[in-house]
């Protein structure tokens, strides 16, 4: 197995732990409390945001037209594909742009985003890849595993065009690079340096799972 395809096992509890947050679980079942959804797509629009700015890191610091093109590309598709799914979900709400200027990052979202934006600022492009490399598999593998699980409540499942569109041929393609990819940035590296590699990149499936978990919380910030 390569090196991207096997980080998931290194970190296979909290990946599961994710799957099976009421958050995500709710969500497959539709009936997820509204409120709790609304909070998440504020946060996660706010999220989209910084997420973008790590492609544009990415670019400039790739070396070849290959690289170039598709950490370009693939900040293109948050800002036009995914922030668009995003505001479409936002008018079902009833949210206003008002609302939406006016929304604060938690404390949660800025700590990811931060981590995020510094391997970006001061990491090479495997680090970077492996920071943002969760939020896309796991939305992936979560969507898809929920479309299986719940089936038959999909029909009326409120929440539905959002596991149909995490699920899809669509968004695999606009990631799938990333594993190839990663396994040629640390093909020369050393077992340290790989194990920094994997470190970086179980960092961020435990702020996947904190965003899941604040989200049904509907938590700015630390609460006694």
């Amino acid at each position: 197995m390569s090196f991207s395809r096997n980080l998931k096992s290194s970190c296979e509890k909290i990946w599961e732990d994710g799957y099976n947050h009421p958050f995500v679980q709710e969500l497959g079942k539709g009936i997820l409390s509204k409120e709790k959804f609304k909070f998440y797509l504020l946060q996660d629009y706010i999220y989209l945001f910084e997420y973008a700015k790590i492609f544009a890191l990415a670019t400039v610091k790739s070396k070849n037209k290959k690289l170039i093109t598709n950490f370009s590309k693939t900040q293109y598709e948050i800002i036009n594909i995914e922030l668009n799914i995003h505001k479409k979900y936002m008018r079902k709400f009833g949210i206003s742009e008002k609302e939406i200027n006016c929304a604060k990052p938690s404390l949660f979202n800025k700590a990811y985003t931060s981590s995020m934006i510094s391997y970006g600022l001061t990491g090479n492009l495997a680090e970077i890849l492996a920071s943002v490399f969760p939020c896309a598999w796991t939305y992936y593998d979560y969507a898809t595993r929920l479309r299986k699980k719940y089936n038959n409540l999909l029909e009326k499942n409120f929440y539905k065009s959002w596991i149909l569109n995490y699920s899809s041929e669509q968004f695999l393609d606009s990631f799938e690079w990333f594993y190839d990819t990663l396994d040629e940035l640390v093909s020369n590296m050393t077992e340290l340096q790989r194990k920094n590699i994997q470190e970086i990149f179980s960092s961020s499936i435990e702020f996947e799972y904190l965003f899941w978990d604040m989200s049904y919380k509907q938590q700015m910030g630390y609460k006694i």
